[in-house]
């Protein structure tokens, strides 16, 4: 076996890699693209291509510069001549297969979320990893992704060692020390990516106002680096200055964000104020206080309700609640998973994951459950899964719940239910979540209950006794992303769990619960792979999901609410407050949806990213470059605006302001929690 000519092999590393990773890209543009963009755009998908090869450049010569110009250095002396070119081979096959594998995780990846590599992929041993596998294996393509990965390494491992037979460097020529010392130069200045003050940095993938576009510049290896600095700066907390990640959002100190939002000072005893609202005395909820139900529905998407009918029944016994209470169509989720989502509701934070670690044991002011405690609710959360799952078993009861449920206790009241790969199936959560409240009713407590579902969730299953209600889907064929196999189970998965969640609710329709409950529903992100969606074309039905409010008569306002208004997660709990609590001190960074806002507060924010509202969309609406974009005729579709109007400015100017004070208050909460902690510990430390 003999060594590798280094220059030829580190030419041929770099080229070759970067040709994998163009493939990957076309392979983006062409299945998840707006076809108009290779018409309309192709000048800034050539610049998309031309800085992404950059990009490859930087990243593969820094993977050479790391580890085969140290196999090769390696290979030079006489006595680890033989372990050095074995080295210099397998760095080249290992650069490769480490290429193409992330490669195509992340087109898998932006299949799903719709994004290159983000913290979310961490959620891979932070989640069930058990689950996570099985559900890989289950809905994609896993032996012939390893077959093309490991061909198309192999067949560059073979072309690179045929083209760099024999060795620069054991081999003296005259000209061998030169094309070595170029080829070294080379890889440095590739490794910077350019020339001058600062190297090739995130700010340089943005070449278009198309955040598609955009998405294409960055390769896998770029995007994991990326998502691991994101994920350092998300969970590192400790720092004494809240204000640290003001700049991010555009603003240069909390004066600033407080004069944008209208309170009083940037102050924290001001701006603690101002965060803080009190609903309205209500002596008829004060007499009879409702119970109150919060249902997380795992991958409950808006899109798919548009293909429901009769013949094509996706709701079952749901659709009756759908049609006559209330139903908010453009309703968009916090976040793009379901953890990230759970800590935005719960604890109105834009920074995730905040429960992880030491951070969970604290208790936090802006806590969604905290108003009903401090009106006396019995307040309980339910997980059809394990509290072993983001430990939240332990982090719930911090946050202001007196009971954590799982399924676990689910299993040890109904022997006979049934498991999925996630934890029990959703009637049985919704059965016991019935029984809770029956119990409570009879013992005359007032119940927060709050329900996480885990069936919608791939593998897609139901249980072995359910049979399916009547599916017609050649109106929604066209429109599946999966094959139709797949796309089958998972729309027969989506229908079961609104089937189940309707039978809930009949069964409090028919009960002495019917008059004293309010329920609310929505989902924590949407089903992504069941249908297919254009970027940024389609980001709207690609991120809405329902949100369902059953009021009973009694406690509804006289103001009828807007099912067309554009809101998100942020704005639920406010209306269950306003619904449900006389006189209680809340946590204000959303709308009462069941009350007049000012059209200016009219929008909804996704990823704390993406902004929509009825006068278009910012694609971001945070950082340098912010792209507009407006609606088709049928509010459906976006199109690219020159520049955006001055309403949906305003928006993010606001939206802006209300992310920048989340991220000051959560900042200020772990600060203070952690302070409070220490002096506990120190005092216990004396006691003894």
């Amino acid at each position: 076996m003999s060594g590798l000519n280094f220059s030829r092999a580190v030419w041929a590393v770099l080229i070759l890699g970067t040709l994998s990773f163009m493939g990957f890209r076309i392979a983006q543009l062409l299945s998840y693209g707006d076809p108009s963009l290779l018409g309309q755009q192709y000048k800034e998908l050539a610049r998309a291509f031309w800085m992404g090869a950059r990009f490859d450049f930087k990243m593969l010569a820094t993977g050479l510069l790391i580890f085969f110009v140290s196999a090769s250095l390696i290979a030079v002396p006489k006595f680890s001549h033989k372990i050095g070119r074995c080295l210099q081979r397998a760095m080249v096959a290992t650069l490769f297969f480490a290429a193409n594998f992330a490669a195509i995780c992340q087109y898998f990846y932006y299949g799903f979320y719709k994004t290159p590599f983000t913290p979310i992929l961490f959620g891979l041993y932070e989640d069930d990893t058990h689950g996570v596998i099985a559900a890989i294996w289950s809905d994609y393509p896993v032996v012939w992704a390893v077959l093309i990965v490991l061909a198309l390494s192999w067949l560059q491992m073979r072309l690179t060692f045929w083209w760099a037979r024999g060795s620069h460097l054991t081999q003296f020529r005259w000209w061998a020390p030169a094309a070595v010392l170029v080829t070294l130069l080379a890889l440095v200045f590739f490794a910077r990516g350019q020339l001058g003050k600062f190297p090739l940095r995130d700010q340089d993938a943005v070449v278009s106002a198309n955040p598609f576009v955009n998405d294409l510049v960055r390769n896998a290896w770029q995007a994991l680096y990326d998502a691991v600095k994101d994920r350092r700066q998300q969970i590192n907390l400790t720092s004494d200055d809240p204000t640290r990640q003001l700049a991010a959002y555009g603003f240069h100190s909390l004066e600033e964000v407080a004069h944008t939002l209208g309170a009083k000072s940037g102050h924290q005893d001001d701006l603690e104020a101002f965060i803080f609202h009190r609903t309205p005395p209500n002596q008829f909820v004060k007499a009879h206080p409702p119970h109150v139900v919060f249902a997380l529905m795992e991958s409950w998407g808006a899109h798919q309700l548009k293909f429901d009918t009769a013949q094509n029944d996706l709701t079952g016994a749901l659709r009756k609640h759908l049609e006559r209470d209330t139903l908010f169509h453009n309703f968009f989720s916090a976040q793009l998973g379901t953890h990230p989502t759970l800590e935005a509701l719960l604890l109105n934070s834009p920074l995730t994951p905040l429960t992880q670690g030491s951070y969970g044991f604290i208790s936090y002011p802006a806590a969604a459950a905290k108003p009903f405690k401090e009106q006396g609710y019995r307040t309980l959360f339910l997980y059809g899964g394990s509290n072993a799952w983001r430990s939240i078993g332990r982090v719930m009861k911090h946050q202001y719940f007196d009971e954590v449920y799982d399924m676990g206790n689910i299993i040890e009241r109904y022997p006979d239910a049934q498991r999925n790969v996630w934890g029990i199936y959703d009637e049985y959560l919704f059965r016991f979540a019935y029984d809770i409240l029956q119990e409570s009713e009879a013992r005359g407590e007032k119940v927060f209950l709050f329900l996480l579902t885990t069936t919608n969730h791939p593998p897609h299953q139901t249980p072995d006794h359910y049979k399916p209600l009547p599916l017609e889907l050649s109106k929604m064929a066209p429109h599946f992303s999966a094959d139709a196999q797949s796309a089958q189970k998972m729309v027969e998965t989506y229908q079961y769990a609104n089937h189940q969640l309707g039978l809930f609710l009949d069964r409090i329709d028919h009960s002495t619960l019917s008059e004293k409950t309010l329920v609310a529903a929505t989902g924590d992100h949407n089903l992504r792979a069941l249908l297919r969606y254009r970027q940024p074309t389609d980001s709207k039905d690609l991120y809405r999901v329902p949100a369902y409010f059953r009021v009973p008569p009694a406690y509804r306002p006289h103001y009828k609410p807007d099912p067309n208004r554009y809101a998100g997660h942020r704005d639920i709990f406010p209306s269950l407050y306003h619904l449900a609590l006389s006189d209680a001190v809340y946590p204000h960074f959303g709308d009462n949806l069941f009350a007049e806002a000012p059209p200016q507060n009219q929008y909804a924010i996704v990823a704390f990213e993406s902004l929509f509202s009825r006068e278009g969309a910012l694609l971001p609406f945070v950082g340098r470059h912010l792209s507009a974009f407006d609606w088709d005729v049928s509010q459906t579709a976006l199109t690219a605006s020159a520049e955006a109007a001055p309403l949906l400015q305003e928006q993010g100017r606001q939206a802006r302001a209300w992310l920048a004070l989340a991220d000051w208050y959560t900042r200020y909460q772990v600060i203070q929690g952690l302070q409070r902690a220490n002096v506990q510990n120190r005092g216990a430390k004396v006691n003894e």
